[in-house]
């Protein structure tokens, strides 16, 4: 038997090049739409946006080959799913083709590719808004809301093999030989050890669903006047069924540097997120060794693509120095400070 594609044959697998021409004619043919169209950055696979004269704006995707179908079946379901459970939330729709399908397979190149048709929802990007209180909160309680409606979800494909999974974090020791500065590595093969020994052995225990496990500053827009208001978190990709409180661990990965305090972002989303969606004693007694996991997890994965494919090392190290910079607070000096303000961030008042 073949064994079923896992994500990192999905990161390892080239989807075939799609020009905008080939793309607005398969628009068209599936959907009925045309417009402007022009390619939008992918780590695995093809994206458009699709801009109409009437002002409406989609992404085209078409997912990497290697992907297995029903692991993009359940991430389209995921996204129904939430609309049908809390409309307000701002996640993409799923635009259904011309035979009222959620989804469609056409081959490019010999390659079978699933294509699905969002609605493209408008904002500033996270990482190009400036960092405040307000927002964190905004995120926080956006998150638990997602969260929330996506725990009676089930679906075969959210068992995922997925790199980015916290839950897999000892799995990245073998990557971190493309760590080339002798400290920094030291530091992240210190914590993947202790996270083997000690935090591994107690996620099982904790409750677990379906969690969208990426919400990342490229994953989330944001009102482009005041910056308070969560106006869209897209990009299902990675999600899975995994520990509830991996997908809070995920997003504060990338606010741990952040904050007019002393890991004040993560402290006001965490808050947040709590006051929708009240974590265990154990889940915030284990939330600030599963953010450095997921900083971890984005050292280890980063450095091996980076070296992999040097071509679109820029797109991929994005997020690099940040995860250094906050692996290093929470783990040296500051390890116990950032503890004791997340288990006061979720006491009840």
């Amino acid at each position: 038997m073949t064994p079923a594609p896992t994500q990192g044959d999905v990161l390892t697998t080239a989807a075939p090049a799609i020009s905008t021409e080939e793309a607005g004619a398969i628009l068209q043919r599936w959907f009925g739409v045309a417009g402007t169209v022009r390619e939008l950055s992918s780590e695995r696979d093809r994206n458009f946006h699709i801009a109409t004269p009437e002002g409406q704006g989609y992404v085209l995707k078409f997912t990497n080959p290697a992907e297995p179908q029903p692991v993009t079946s359940f991430q389209t379901g995921a996204m129904q799913h939430v609309a049908d459970r809390d409309p307000a939330l701002p996640v993409p729709r799923v635009v259904p083709t011309l035979d009222g399908e959620a989804q469609a397979i056409v081959q490019i190149d010999g390659s079978a590719m699933v294509l699905r048709l969002l609605t493209y929802l408008e904002g500033t990007p996270l990482h190009a808004a400036p960092p405040s209180p307000g927002l964190m909160r905004a995120l926080g309680t956006t998150l638990a809301r997602l969260d929330r409606a996506l725990a009676d979800y089930e679906h075969p494909g959210s068992e995922r093999d997925l790199l980015w999974d916290i839950t897999r974090t000892a799995s990245v020791a073998d990557r971190l030989h493309y760590v080339t500065d002798d400290r920094r590595r030291g530091m992240v093969e210190r914590f993947v050890a202790r996270f083997a020994d000690e935090i591994a052995p107690r996620l099982p225990a904790l409750r677990h669903q379906v969690i969208h496990n990426d919400l990342n500053p490229h994953n989330a827009v944001v009102d482009p006047v005041g910056h308070e208001t969560v106006t869209g978190i897209i990009d299902f990709g990675d999600a899975l069924r995994a520990p509830l409180v991996n997908d809070l661990a995920t997003a504060l990965a990338y606010h741990v540097t952040s904050g007019e305090t002393p890991f004040g972002s993560v402290v006001e989303m965490t808050r947040a997120y709590n006051a929708v969606l009240p974590l265990t004693a154990d889940e915030v007694d284990l939330l600030p060794d599963l953010v450095a996991g997921r900083l971890a997890l984005t050292i280890g994965i980063t450095g091996w693509r980076a070296a992999e494919y040097p071509a679109n090392a820029a797109y991929i190290l994005r997020n690099a120095e940040r995860a250094f910079a906050g692996l290093d607070r929470l783990t040296g000096d500051e390890a116990a400070t950032a503890r004791r303000l997340l288990h006061l961030a979720c006491q009840k008042v």
